[in-house]
């Protein structure tokens, strides 16, 4: 196969998988502002954080500096028989993002208030350790000694300090949301490729042995906008949208389409949309059937990687693509170049 074509078969995979991947990414977000995940983990990671402190918890999230950010008020959130704590409640009014300044400079009220007569506790750094001392919560209490030792005086380093404890924690916390959605996404594609049929192998056949399919998957990933592709697809309108797009391409998807490589132009069904089994050929069948979900799978893994993903890699191949093309001659240029050599 020439550079060209390969680069066609590639560009076509990739605009189907970002397609996909968009309609997954639309209904996750969909159910994600429903139930609020991401500030269940930021809840979660703040109390893990402050040593699963209750208390100081809801503190923290009362205080005007956080309290500002989110409607209504935060609900301690019980223990499981005083060993494990429970997720608070998803679909929460909690924020789903804190700064880390309003974080750190809520926890510096708290935990190491102004003395009575108004002088700050930061003038001192002995009077501010033994201020230190005396909080109860232990994670806490050695966080801000190691800060306070570091920083010296130096109210803004300590503030720092706390910011940058605060944010490496987040990191964390970012990390299971990732993983978690990665995985959510890959369940809920892979229920999608099956409603949709959607078979990487049939589809890579599909394309390798179809121009005209190849050519306007091209000319439709080409008028693909350069932004706000991914940004903008979470409505019902836009899911809706690259579904209609996936059909109308007239690819190998779905339960009943039909296929320019069948041999049987009036058929409605095609072997490769629905593998049937047969008696004489079981074997032949079975295996059918493996290479049918084998390509299911690998449909799912590919779009839990995420549109972002493949909205880049599509940029980056569509580059390529615009760059081989006017290297590459035609037949009728290639005699003509032979004619020329041989007179």
């Amino acid at each position: 196969m020439l550079t060209l074509e390969m680069l066609d078969v590639a560009i076509g995979m990739i605009f189907v998988f970002l397609l996909i991947s968009l309609i997954c990414t639309a209904i996750n977000e969909m159910v994600e502002a429903k139930l609020k995940l991401r500030a269940v983990d930021l809840e979660q990671g703040i109390r893990i954080l402050l040593n699963n402190d209750a208390n100081l918890t809801k503190q923290i999230y009362d205080h005007p500096l956080i309290d500002g950010l989110f409607k209504g008020s935060y609900q301690m959130v019980n223990t499981n028989g005083g060993t494990k704590q429970k997720r608070y409640a998803a679909g929460s009014n909690l924020p789903s993002y804190i700064p880390s300044k309003n974080f750190a400079l809520a926890l510096i009220n708290i935990c190491l208030p102004a003395t009575s007569n108004g002088t700050s506790q930061f003038a001192d750094i002995k009077n501010l350790l033994l201020t230190i001392d005396k909080i109860s919560n232990t994670n806490v209490r050695r966080a801000l000694s190691s800060i306070v030792i570091t920083a010296g005086n130096d109210v803004n380093r300590i503030r720092e300090g706390i910011e940058d404890w605060y944010n490496s924690s987040m990191d964390r916390v970012s990390g299971w949301y990732k993983r978690r959605v990665q995985k959510i996404v890959f369940f809920l594609g892979l229920a999608i490729v099956l409603f949709m049929n959607a078979d990487s192998i049939v589809i890579f056949n599909n394309l390798v042995n179809d121009r005209p399919l190849r050519s306007s998957i091209v000319d439709a990933a080409r008028r693909l906008p350069a932004t706000g592709t991914v940004a903008d697809s979470t409505s019902t309108s836009k899911i809706k949208a690259n579904v209609d797009t996936l059909y109308k391409l007239s690819l190998p998807i779905g339960w009943n389409w039909k296929s320019n490589l069948n041999s049987n132009k009036n058929a409605i069904t095609n072997y490769n949309a629905i593998p049937l089994f047969a008696n004489d050929a079981m074997l032949y069948s079975l295996l059918q059937w493996f290479l049918k979900i084998t390509g299911w799978f690998i449909t799912a893994f590919a779009i839990s990687l995420g549109a972002p993903f493949w909205f880049d890699v599509l940029n980056k191949v569509m580059v390529v693509r615009s760059t081989v093309k006017p290297t590459e001659k035609s037949p009728e240029e290639f005699s003509q170049d032979r004619q020329k050599a041989k007179s």
